[in-house]
Order: structure tokens, then sequence, then C-alpha cells
């Protein structure tokens, strides 16, 4: 069955494979062998009756998965509680058994999205939290993971518009907030934040990071009078946006398939 995009066919039904596929299509995704981003449950040939983008494939996410009369995850994130999916450890793990028993019983099929996805232009994740932002505008091409503000914000407003948009009830802050704000530097998930002492950007927006690294050099530095604040989110509700624009990017690749995003939500309680 065809499915390339200069193709008049528009197929009723696709499989597994010719999902990846049409993810994997544009030029601007890199196809590395060397990547998470393998199938991580059922098979390549399944018949697909509807797809979830998000980013963690949790087990409250299956379920809301088979409810929704899906059968195929598109997860940015692992399933299995390790970037490498890695199993083995997991053999006599409880909830592990549960969530492939699971998976198993309505063939769910999970693929991850995660190394191709950081490998679009723009980047996938970091693309979804400009949208979100209002900061689309802003993007350039050339500095793939900071843009600069065309008017200053103070972080303070940042801040409470992040928490507004991304509905994330508490962050952490490392900095002043009434300090004016031009650039920003995008880090999102779970990554260091690299050698800020050579971009000092006026603000450094994670999911997070170890704490003995770039926050305490942060730190460091608002005390000698160093400009580079710190935001952090949050891992999953830091990607998620990107998770959702991923949906809405994917609808036109594959006409007639009813594509969802279903975010797996915040891990916390904030108490």
């Amino acid at each position: 069955m065809d499915i390339n995009k200069n193709s008049t066919a528009k197929p009723a039904t696709y499989t597994v494979r010719q999902v990846v596929d049409a993810m994997l299509s544009e030029g601007s995704i890199r196809t590395n062998t060397r990547t998470v981003d393998q199938l991580r449950s059922g098979s390549w040939d399944t018949e697909v009756t509807g797809v979830v983008t998000t980013m963690f494939p949790t087990i409250d996410l299956i379920n809301k998965t088979i409810k929704a009369g899906a059968n195929m995850i598109i997860a940015h994130e692992t399933p299995f509680f390790n970037n490498n999916d890695q199993t083995d450890w997991l053999k006599d793990d409880e909830v592990f058994n549960y969530k492939m028993d699971l998976l198993n019983k309505h063939k769910i099929a999970i693929h991850r999205f995660h190394d191709n996805w950081h490998g679009h232009q723009p980047d996938g994740i970091i693309w979804g939290c400009l949208l979100k932002m209002g900061w689309d505008k802003y993007y350039d091409p050339k500095v793939r993971n900071m843009i600069t503000l065309p008017e200053p914000m103070l972080l303070a407003d940042i801040v409470k518009k992040a928490k507004q948009v991304m509905d994330i009830p508490s962050v952490r802050v490392v900095g002043d907030l009434k300090q004016p704000i031009r650039t920003v530097m995008f880090c999102l998930g779970f990554t260091g934040i690299g050698n800020i002492s050579k971009t000092k950007p006026d603000l450094v927006m994670n999911g997070e990071t170890s704490e003995t690294q770039n926050v305490e050099e942060i730190r460091d530095g608002k005390t000698i009078g160093e400009k580079v604040n710190l935001l952090t989110l949050g891992h999953s509700v830091s990607e998620e946006p990107g998770m959702v624009w991923c949906a809405k990017w994917l609808e036109p690749k594959l006409p007639g398939l009813k594509i969802t995003s279903i975010p797996s939500g915040n891990p916390f309680t904030f108490v």
C-alpha cells in the first residue's frame, strides 16, 4: 500500500509499519539505526485502528488508548522505566508484567518517537513548547534551541505564562523574578544544559537536570552578578506540548486515520 505523500491514494487502513514509515518520510528527520526509536510492543503488521501520541505510555494512558478505540501509541519516552527500554531486569516486576499483559491482551503497539523527533527541523519538542508559549514566530533555525524576544519580559511574567498555558501548578526558579528576559534557551525534558558560560542566555527553560551541576552554577553566578536564570518546568510537562503538536503534524501524512493526543499528565502531586 503506497502512502507516499505525492500519491493521490488515500487508503482506509494502515499497518503499524506504514504509520512509522510516514513518520520518517521527511528529509528533515534523521533516520539513525542506533536509536531508541523502536517498536516496543505489538506487531509491525497490525492494522491500526487509531493512533495516540503522548509523552509517557503509562498504564493509565494505555487504558485511555483502549477506551478511545486506538491500538497504536506513539510515545516520546520509554514504557519500561529506562531510556534504552531494557526489560531483562524487569522480568519479575509486578508493574512491568501487568503493563505487558495489558498491551498483549489488547494488541497495543508502542513505537517510540524520541531521537527522530528531536532531529526534526525544527526540533519537534521545542517547537511544541514555542507554540504553547506563543513564541514560534521568534524561532531561528540557525539557533535551534534559543530565541530572542522582541521586547523584554519580566521573569515573573514568563513563569506565570508558562504555568498557565502548560497547566503546571508549580515550577522551580533559580534567579531574579524581577529581571527582564530577552534570550531564552530551551533544554526541555531531562537534559544537561551545556556550557552556559559561552551562550549566557537570560533564561534557561528546562524540564529537569542534575541539581549538582547547572543549578548550582546558576545559583553561584547570580551571587557574582551573572544574568542567567533557570526555570524548571518538570520532565513530562515540558515535553508534552511537542507530542500534542506531533498529532497535528502526523494527520496530513495519514489521511483517514484517527490521530489523537492524550497527555500522560503531571506525575507529581504538589503538597
